[in-house]
């Protein structure tokens, strides 16, 4: 097994249950979001050829890399795991609020939660 390299966060030779699982899932959440692998690469500081790997189900990445992915993701490590079908269907208007948010940056994302909670 090789070992994760700090600079580039080269993931772990991959069993075959996490790759099967981890990789599709990576590409599921960028599609929904419209996150290119090249984006999710700028965002994470992953280089796109470990993106690859770990989306071919070549290798599965360390818990740090899968951090990164996951904030870049704008999901916890918990939702990246959770089985969708127990999450509830989202209204259009709902979907449009996430889509909204997820194209947001922190200092943005921070004003809108101003503005909303002058509405409770």
């Amino acid at each position: 097994m090789s070992k994760e390299h700090p600079k580039t966060a080269d993931p772990i030779s991959a069993p075959a249950g996490e790759a099967d699982y981890i990789g599709p899932r990576i590409k599921e959440l960028c599609d929904k979001q419209q996150i290119t692998k090249y984006r999710l690469s700028q965002m994470t500081g992953i280089t796109q050829t470990v993106l690859a790997n770990i989306i071919k189900k070549e290798s599965i990445p360390t818990i740090p890399t899968l951090e990164k992915i996951c904030s870049a993701l704008n999901i916890s490590l918990a939702q990246f795991f959770a089985k969708n079908e127990s999450q509830p269907d989202l209204t259009a208007e709902q979907r449009e609020m996430v889509e909204t948010w997820n194209g947001l940056n922190a200092e943005e994302r921070e004003q809108l939660m101003k503005i909303i909670r002058t509405f409770q």
